[in-house]
C-alpha cells in the first residue's frame, strides 16, 4: 500500500507552475489524495450544461473549478511570500511541522 500524501493542504495558497494556468495563484479548495489532484480557486474553470432540476429550476450553463495535478502547483510561503519547496522538521517533543526550504521558517496550518 502506497501512502497518498500531498505536499499541500486545503486552504494553502499556491502558485500554478505549469499548464494552461501557469502563473496563476489561488487557494486550495479541496484535495483528492487518491488521484493526486487538487482543486484551486479560480483555476482550470470548466463549464457544464445542466438540465433544470428542483434545486435549479432554470438550468443553464454552470461554471466550476476542475481538479489539476498536484505536481503543477507550488506552495507560497507566508513568510517570504514566494513559491517554495517544503520539508518536514521533527521538534524535540516529537511534533512534526512543515518548513519552507527557501527561508527555513515553519509553515503554519491553514484555517480552512
Amino acid at each position: 500500500m502506497s501512502q497518498n500524501k500531498l505536499h499541500v493542504r486545503s486552504g494553502d495558497r499556491v502558485k500554478v507552475i505549469s499548464g494552461n494556468y501557469r502563473g496563476a495563484t489561488g487557494q486550495i479548495l479541496r484535495t483528492i489524495p487518491d488521484e493526486r489532484r487538487v482543486v484551486v480557486d479560480s483555476v482550470n474553470m470548466r463549464k457544464r450544461h445542466q438540465q433544470p432540476t428542483r434545486e435549479n429550476p432554470d438550468g443553464g450553463i454552470v461554471s466550476f473549478e476542475a481538479p489539476i495535478d498536484v505536481s503543477n502547483v507550488m506552495l507560497i510561503c507566508p513568510h517570504c511570500d514566494e513559491p517554495s519547496r517544503t520539508g518536514t522538521r521533527v521538534d524535540a517533543d516529537g511534533t512534526k511541522e512543515r518548513i519552507c526550504k527557501r527561508c527555513d521558517n515553519p509553515i503554519p496550518k491553514s484555517e480552512a
